[in-house]
This record gives structure tokens, sequence and C-alpha cells, in this order.
């Protein structure tokens, strides 16, 4: 399993930092090691080498001492036991003639550019074990001797691999005892350093939905930027639970009414002997229930609007517009009001929720409807495309919004006008949000006369491109 999972879940920073810390230190200490053979295998290698030399020049100089016998024993065990392996040796005289020593030579024949007075050394092979061989040639004087000599000497290698392993493991110890010193400096030093992360996660625990009161202790500068996120995440959370309180209580506020109403006029209905009243006291407790019912159904689809995903569909803004125009004529037609529809012949395609978009233009029909409208009237619904944007205006023939009340007639559970026609107050203020969820916005236009409700929304598509080439 990684250091950095376990569980499936992410391991803690201690553990993240103690491995990336450590884990170098460790193949650094491998590396080390691994060298440090290398470096002790030539070391071991050079030294014994040059003993073997050594002990040449000794046998070429016993032989000749004695005229070609064979060492005496004491001289053997006195260099075995100066160098620690088996020494073997073989003496030669000019054109190759054997003189003294072992004649079953590892390496045999010799090469024939051997240099003279120089000694060679070779990796061979004697009796199964790998040995160590020295040659040497040297010219001598001699009766017996007369000319070049050669001597031949070659030691098993067992002695020097133990000594390459000995300096491995004194320097792998001395590594180890490093690693596992600067392990436990390197974990008591993270301790101390992500000991401000504990407090920072104290600070953190003591916060409540009640109290979303800013982080304000001193941290380290890497924690900053964490700290200052916290802060604004805190301070964005606090804003919106401020709204969701003020706007579940204002919801609660407008709710007590037509509930109350549906009561006292259902209790009416019961106690009332008269059928025609009892008839009109139902027909007043069928419209406060539709009242209640479209009031419940703007404020989910006021929230819907404010934390729904605002983009999901590309669509033709003018064909949902005609759609949604058709479903208010035959309201329209009853209330003696004329609704007109005017948009481009080619398709205006935006990106958004195809339900709250909808919804959105079916406010603003009502609304024209419910508060602009008399008999005789008309309702101009006109779709236009100008720099990028698709924009909806929707004109009544109404007593209209004062100018100095424009944006106020956007906030949630206004109504402006003695006579609000039963409304919830909650109309523009959903189309706003649905506006403003899908990248657009809403407003109100100056008129001279009624009232003009603007809804701009991007354009996406062959008709943003199709603007962009005709403004070019």
């Amino acid at each position: 399993m990684s250091a950095w999972t376990a569980h499936g879940s992410v391991r803690s920073l201690r553990a993240r930092l103690f491995v990336l810390i450590v884990l170098p230190l460790v193949v650094v200490a491998v590396a080390a090691s691994a060298l440090r053979y290398v470096q002790a295998r030539d070391m071991s290698t050079e030294l014994y080498d040059q003993t073997l030399k050594v002990v040449a020049h000794a046998v070429a100089r016993e032989v000749v001492l004695t005229q070609g016998d064979v060492l005496a024993d004491a001289l053997l065990d006195s260099l075995v036991g100066a160098i620690g392996d088996p020494v073997y040796y073989q003496v030669s005289a000019a054109e190759g003639s054997f003189v003294a020593g072992y004649s079953d030579a590892p390496v045999d024949p010799l090469p024939a550019d051997l240099p003279g007075g120089k000694p060679v050394f070779f990796d061979a092979r004697y009796l199964g074990d790998p040995v160590r061989v020295v040659v040497q040639r040297e010219f001598i004087a001699d009766p017996v001797f007369d000319g070049w000599t050669t001597v031949q000497v070659w030691q098993t290698v067992r002695q020097r691999e133990r000594l390459s392993l000995i300096l491995l493991m004194q320097a792998g110890t001395m590594l180890a005892a490093l690693v596992l010193a600067a392990a436990a400096l390197v974990w008591f030093g993270i301790n101390r350093g992500l000991a401000p992360l504990a407090g920072l996660r104290e600070a953190v625990a003591q916060r409540t939905a009640d109290e979303l009161t800013p982080i304000r202790r001193p941290v380290p500068p890497e924690v900053a930027p964490l700290v200052a996120t916290i802060n604004q995440l805190f301070h964005r959370l606090r804003g919106e639970l401020e709204r969701r309180d003020t706007f579940i209580g204002n919801a609660a506020h407008q709710l007590r009414n037509p509930v109350a109403a549906i009561h006292a006029q259902a209790d009416a209905a019961l106690e009332s002997r008269d059928p025609a009243e009892r008839t009109a006291r139902l027909a007043d407790l069928a419209e406060a229930a539709r009242r209640l019912s479209r009031m419940t159904r703007q404020l989910l689809n006021l929230d819907t609007a404010t934390h729904a995903p605002p983009r999901a569909d590309t669509l033709d803004l003018g064909e949902l517009v005609s759609e949604v125009a058709r479903r208010h004529v035959p309201r329209a037609l009853t209330a003696g009001v004329e609704v007109t529809f005017d948009a481009p012949p080619q398709p205006v395609t935006v990106q958004g929720n195809r339900v709250l978009l909808a919804e959105a233009v079916d406010n603003l029909i009502d609304n024209a409807l419910s508060y602009g409208a008399g008999r005789g009237s008309q309702v101009r619904v006109d779709l236009s495309l100008t720099a990028g944007e698709a924009r909806l205006e929707v004109r009544d023939d109404g007593p209209g919004i004062p100018a100095a009340a424009a944006e106020h007639a956007f906030e949630r559970f206004v109504r402006l006008g003695a006579d609000d026609g039963g409304g919830s107050g909650l109309g523009l203020a959903i189309v706003r949000a649905i506006a403003e969820r899908h990248g657009g916005g809403a407003e109100l236009l100056p008129v001279e006369r009624g009232c003009a409700v603007r809804l701009r929304l991007p354009l996406v598509g062959s008709t943003l491109e199709a603007v962009r080439d005709r403004a070019a």
C-alpha cells in the first residue's frame, strides 16, 4: 500500500512529509553503500595486487638464490600468513623451460607480448576456484637463468572478497545509523512544524452553524492562503444562511395569511345554511387555495432558480416563448386583452434549463396580464438579437412602476400598488434570479406609459456567430 493512500483515503500530511523526506535519504544511503562496496573492492584489489607483486619478487629471488630449488615450507607459510590466502607459483627460464613451482599454472601458455620488467595481473580459475594471477618477466644474468625469467604467482581471492564485505558492512552500519538518526530528527521536526495545523484544526472544529466568524489566529505563511480561503467560505456561508433565514421568515409570514384565510373560509362554508352563500364561500375558498398553490410553487421555483445549475440544454428561445405565450391566450381572450408576439425569423439559440426559462417567461406574461392589462389593452412580447444577447421585452398598458422603485420591484415579496391582484411579490424576483443564473439579467425599461420588463440571455451556437458576422 502506498504512503499516500490507506483504506481508500488520503494519509496524514505528517506521514506524507516523513516518507517524502526519509525515502530520498534511504535511496542515497543505498547508493552510497553500493559505491562504497565498489571502492572497497577496488581498494582491496589494489592492496592485494601490490602484495602479490612483492611475493612474485620474493619468489624470483629465492629461486635464483637456490639455483632452481622449490621454496622452503617456512617461506611459503610466512607468505600465506602475510596475505591470508594460499599462494602458488611457477618459475620459467628463458624460452619457457620449467624451473620450479607448480606445473599446472592457470595462465598457460602465457601471452607472447608480455612486457619485461612490468607486472601483469590476470583473473583466472585454478582447481575450480577464482584466483588472481601476477606474471612478471625479469632479465637475469646467471649461468642457470641466463636471459628472461618469467615468474607467475597466483592466489585465491577469498580473503580480498572478505575484506570488501567487511568494509561494506562497516559503511552500511554507519549509514543505517545516520538514516535512523535523521528519521528521528525529521519526525520530531515535522511534529513541531505541523503544530500550528493542530491549532487551526481546533479553531475550525469550534465553529458552528451559528458561529462562522473568521479565523484570526497566527499561522505560518504557507497556511495563510488556506486560512484566507476558509474565512471566505465562512463569509459566504454566513451570508447565505442570513439570506435563507430572511427568506424563510418572509415566506412563513406570507403563507400565514393565505392559510388563515382558507381556514376561515372553510369554517364559514361549513357553518352556512344558505346554499348560495355556501357556494360563494366555496368559490372564495377555491380562489384562496389557488393563490396559496401559486405562491408555494413560486417559492419553490425561486429556490430552484437560486441554487440549480444554470445551464443544461441548447434550445430555441423563440419557440419556448411562443409555447408559453399560447398558454395565456385563453385567459387574455376572456379578459379582452390582445397579446402580440414578434420574433426574428431565424432560431434564437440559448443554453439553459428549459423548465426555469419557461417559468421566467411565464412570470413576465402573467405579471403583464395581472397588473398591467385591462379590457381593450395590449400586451406586447418582443424577442430581438443584440450584441450577442437575446432580449425578451414584455410591455403592457397598465399604471406601470415608478422609476424610483425600479430595482425595488425585483426584491422578494415586494408588491407595489394598493391593488396587487392577490400576488405574492415573487414574479420579478424569480425572473431576475433565473436570468442571472444563466449569465444574463433582467431590468425595467423607462417607458412613458405602462410597464416594460427586459430579460437578457447570452446567445450560443450558430445564432451567436450570425450576429457577430452581421456586426462585422
